[in-house]
C-alpha cells in the first residue's frame, strides 16, 4: 500500500477565509474557509451495511458547526459524484439521515478529521467500519492517464481480511463472474484504506492510482487472494453492466458487460465494501462479507 503523506498545515490569514459561501455558517463547513479558485474534488461513499442513510457534513478547521449538510441521505452501497472542497484541514461530520445538524447539537455518528486537501486532487472518503467504530477511510485517486480503459480500485473492507487476507488481488476476468469460480488476470494489489480516525488519524492517505485493463468487452471486476500470481480465483465478482451513476442506483449499461463509459466520464472506481445486510445495487454479488460495487468517475 503506498501513502501519501502530507506536510504540516500552514496558516492562512484571516483575510483570506473567505469563499463563494462566506458569511455565516454553510454546507461546507462553519465559516468557510480556504482561498478562492483552489479546491478539490471530494467522493463520498456509503460502506456501512444494515444502517440507514447518512447525511455528510464538511467543517473547515477552526469554523462553526455546519448547519446544512454537504450530502443528503446517502444510502448504503451508493457512491455520490465528486464535490468541491476547499484546500483546508478540517471534520467530516456523518449522522443519521435527517436526524439534524451538528449545529443543533444531534450526535454524530462519526467525525471524521481530515489533513488539508490538495487542490485540484481527487479523494474518496468512504463511511466504513474500521478500529471498532464507525470511521472514515480516505483515499486520494490520481488522474486518469488518458486510457479509455482504467479503473481504480480502493479495499474499504475490513471483511476482506478475514475473508481474503491483509492484502487484496484485483483485476478482470470475463463475465458473467461467478465468486468462487471465475479465474481473473492480478492487475494489481492493496491493503484496507487509511482509518481517518485511530491509528494514524487522519494524517495519511491511501493512494490509488488507475490501473489499465486488457479488454473492453465482456468484463467482470473481481477480487481474491493475493499470492504472487498472475491469475487468482475470485472471491467476489462485479459484472460491467452493474457499474452505476455517480449518486444512484442507475445502471447505463444493463444491456451488455462491455466496460463503455458514459459521455463525460474519464474511468470507473471500483470499491470493495462490508455486506450482510442492507440493499446492493443490481448484479452486486455478497460473499464471506465481501461485495464489489463501482461508480462511474467525472475526475
Amino acid at each position: 500500500m503506498k501513502v501519501f503523506r502530507l506536510a504540516a498545515l500552514v496558516a492562512v490569514p484571516a483575510a483570506l477565509l473567505l469563499n463563494a459561501c462566506s458569511g455565516g455558517s454553510n454546507a461546507i463547513g462553519g465559516g468557510g474557509g480556504g482561498v478562492i479558485g483552489q479546491q478539490a474534488n471530494v467522493r463520498f461513499v456509503n460502506a456501512m451495511p444494515g444502517t440507514t442513510s447518512f447525511d455528510i457534513y464538511f467543517q473547515s478547521q477552526g469554523s462553526a458547526s455546519p448547519n446544512s449538510p454537504l450530502l443528503s441521505s446517502l444510502a448504503y452501497g451508493i457512491a455520490s459524484d465528486f464535490k468541491p472542497l476547499p484546500t483546508v484541514a478540517g471534520n467530516v461530520i456523518v449522522q443519521t439521515a435527517g436526524s439534524g445538524a451538528p449545529s443543533t447539537g444531534t450526535p454524530q455518528l462519526a467525525s471524521c478529521p481530515v489533513p488539508t486537501f490538495v487542490t485540484n486532487t481527487n479523494y474518496s472518503i468512504v463511511v466504513a467500519t474500521a478500529n471498532g467504530a464507525i470511521n472514515c477511510l480516505i483515499y486520494a485517486d490520481t488522474n486518469y492517464t488518458g486510457s479509455a480503459n482504467q479503473y481504480r480500485f480502493h479495499d474499504a473492507s475490513t471483511n476482506a481480511n478475514a475473508a481474503i487476507g491483509t492484502t487484496v488481488a484485483h483485476g478482470v476476468g470475463t463475465a458473467p463472474g461467478i465468486p468462487g469460480t471465475t479465474t481473473f488476470a492480478v492487475l494489481g494489489t492493496q491493503q484496507l484504506g487509511t482509518a481517518a480516525v485511530g491509528g494514524n488519524g487522519g494524517a495519511t492517505y491511501t493512494v490509488v492510482g488507475p490501473t489499465t485493463m486488457g479488454t473492453l468487452s465482456n468484463v467482470t471486476f473481481a477480487v481474491g487472494p493475493s499470492t504472487g500470481g498472475a491469475t487468482a480465483i475470485a472471491t467476489t465478482t462485479l459484472d460491467a453492466g452493474a457499474l452505476t451513476l455517480p449518486g444512484s442506483t442507475t445502471e447505463p449499461n444493463t444491456a451488455s458487460n462491455n466496460f463503455t463509459l458514459p459521455a463525460g466520464f474519464a474511468g470507473a472506481s471500483i470499491y470493495a465494501i462490508d455486506c450482510g445486510t442492507g440493499t446492493l445495487p443490481a448484479g452486486t454479488h455478497c460473499t464471506g462479507g465481501v461485495a464489489l460495487i463501482g461508480v462511474f468517475d467525472s475526475h
